[in-house]
């Protein structure tokens, strides 16, 4: 997994996401785009088809506890339906987007 700041408030992320450094390395840059006072995050996910819990469970923190609003776009179809499936499209603000970032 690769991930980089593509805008002032927005994280881009390509590879698969599935392990704890993969987890830490999304919170310290969030964590990082926020501690310059954004109050919205949005997370392009290129091409992952899973999303580790511990991911899940920080962006909720994220959304829930620090009143960040959070917006994913990812591409792979697989990812979309795993965030339907546990109804976090609308908490996360999830689209489906074709194509690379």
């Amino acid at each position: 997994m690769n991930i980089q700041t593509s805008a002032p408030s927005e994280l881009t992320i390509t590879g698969n996401i599935k392990s704890m450094d993969d987890y830490s390395a999304i919170k310290e840059q969030a964590q990082n785009v926020i501690s310059k006072g954004c109050v919205e995050l949005t997370l392009k996910i290129v091409d992952s088809f899973s999303m580790p819990s511990s991911v899940i469970g920080f962006l909720l923190k994220l959304k829930q506890k620090e009143n960040i609003r959070l917006r994913m776009q990812v591409t792979d179809q697989r990812l979309f339906t795993l965030l339907n499936d546990l109804n976090l499209v609308a908490e996360f603000g999830v689209v489906k987007i074709t194509g690379q970032a």
